[in-house]
């Protein structure tokens, strides 16, 4: 009972916390991860974890606590701004950014992947790896259809 009572407190302050923050109005819709809150995104991937690892009370309550933290850090990095004035074409300033982004959100995801692996057994480990793997694969397969679609949308046909 205490267990539903805590899960029931710490479900609603993280709530509490990840709806405190107030997006910026100014933030550009189509940024990534715009579509679901941190909250949601971390409770889809928790139930399907839970599932998948067969995780116990205790481990559901540590991992959706790193998973609500990790989302959270994911959605900062993905609403900073460049600072400064707009980095002319050719210049290279916007891929460091870019490149910038991109170690935090690595550094971001391995950080949750070692807090993650530490409260796991080695078969839940075993099994997490498996899906990370899946995950990898499907992501891969979407960005290929993806650029695939993006070569055909400008293409002009010369059958008359």
């Amino acid at each position: 009972m205490k267990q539903i009572v805590l899960f029931a407190l710490l479900t609603l302050s993280l709530h509490a916390i990840v709806n405190a923050q107030t997006s910026d109005p100014y933030t550009p819709i189509n940024q990534p991860h715009s579509k679901d809150s941190a909250t949601k995104r971390a409770v889809r991937q928790l139930k399907t974890l839970e599932k998948r690892l067969h995780l116990n009370e205790d481990q559901v309550l540590q991992l959706q606590v790193i998973l609500i933290n990790r989302d959270v850090a994911m959605d900062s990095v993905a609403r900073r701004q460049p600072v400064g004035p707009a980095a002319p074409p050719g210049s290279g300033r916007a891929s460091d950014f870019r490149r910038t982004d991109n170690r935090a959100r690595r550094s971001i995801q391995q950080d949750a992947d070692q807090k993650i692996n530490a409260i796991l057994t080695d078969d839940q480990k075993t099994l997490y790896q498996q899906w990370k793997q899946e995950q990898k694969e499907k992501m891969q397969l979407r960005r290929q259809m993806h650029q695939g679609s993006d070569s055909t949308r400008g293409a002009v046909s010369t059958d008359h």
